[in-house]
């Protein structure tokens, strides 16, 4: 008689579920706490996932703002936006892999926060670039000697 095998694929298969989700939470989290906004963008698309975190940061709630790269776009500071559009399209064009910008937003409320955006730009392996995932983190009330503080 064969012994029963100790190997259950359906518990790994559920175990490596449950240890992502935790990993999802816990990324989500972080995300929340230190209020940094998230984007991906498939480079052959219009559609730009924007966090809700992101959102918030230009005064919206998650489902008042379309998903898509013209809402990005649209909210770029007019003076800045030249020049992170033109820093932007030769990034993904030069073969970069990474884009970093410092830029207004315009914001619901009519002002004008700093955004730091920092992105990783993801190439095939003939160096066709296919998407960009990225950070924001509003640097408008962040002071340049970073005191530390605890707030409840």
């Amino acid at each position: 008689m064969i012994a029963p095998s100790a190997y259950h694929p359906q518990a790994e298969l559920e175990q490596t579920i449950a240890e992502l989700e935790a990993l999802d939470d816990w990324n989500t989290l972080v995300l929340a706490e230190a209020e940094i906004g998230v984007f991906d963008w498939p480079l052959h698309s219009h559609e730009l996932y924007l966090s809700p975190i992101f959102k918030r940061m230009l005064g919206y709630n998650a489902h008042e703002l379309p998903d898509s790269l013209q809402t990005w776009l649209s909210h770029i500071h007019p003076d800045d936006y030249e020049r992170v559009t033109t820093s932007l399209d030769q990034a993904v064009k030069n073969g970069a892999r990474k884009f970093q910008t410092l830029h207004r937003a315009k914001h619901r409320d009519g002002t004008s926060p700093l955004f730091l955006v920092k992105a990783s730009i993801v190439r095939s392996n003939n160096g066709t670039p296919t998407r960009m995932l990225g950070a924001v983190i509003d640097l408008t009330n962040v002071s340049p000697e970073l005191p530390t503080m605890a707030t409840a």
